[in-house]
């Protein structure tokens, strides 16, 4: 039980802190709420012209390495295979690294149509890679690199 609430407690200042940057560069946001919601926070970008859908992912994990994806080191989130199909002009993925109390995390702003993509390349990058048939699994990573080469990093003009 207590492993559950600390994915919970994750999850929600993951979420918070994004709530807290976007305020803080002019967007409205709010989150949503109850068991069967589809969306984390709902953004209205700083004219109001635009409305965005936000999907927050968080992770306390420190970097690692991986490398059957490359030399450097990654931050990596837990994803599932329904993430491969979700592929939306007007949602975003923010996927935050909490660095420890007392500190900002690190946020990644990413089109949810670059992560349906990258889910779905890297599942069956790893699947092809196995010496030995392995069973499949819904399971997916989605990894951004260290040195973030992608310029994904604090991105929320995206949200503009």
């Amino acid at each position: 039980m207590i492993r559950k609430k600390d994915k919970v407690l994750t999850g929600l200042a993951g979420e918070y802190y994004v709530l807290s940057q976007l305020a803080e560069r002019g967007f409205t946001a709010a989150l949503t709420l109850g068991n069967s919601k589809n969306v984390d926070i709902i953004v209205t970008s700083p004219s109001g012209k635009k409305i965005t859908r936000l999907e927050v992912k968080t992770s306390s994990l420190p970097l690692r390495h991986e490398h059957l994806f490359g030399a450097n080191k990654f931050y990596i989130w837990a994803m599932g295979e329904k993430h491969e199909k979700i592929k939306e002009r007007n949602l975003y993925y923010c996927f935050v690294v909490l660095q420890g109390k007392g500190s900002l995390p690190n946020f990644f702003v990413v089109p949810s149509t670059y992560v349906a993509r990258y889910v779905r390349w890297q599942h069956r990058f790893w699947l092809k890679s196995r010496k030995n048939k392995v069973k499949d699994t819904p399971m997916r990573n989605f990894r951004i690199e260290e040195h973030d080469p992608r310029a994904f990093r604090d991105n929320w003009s995206a949200l503009k």
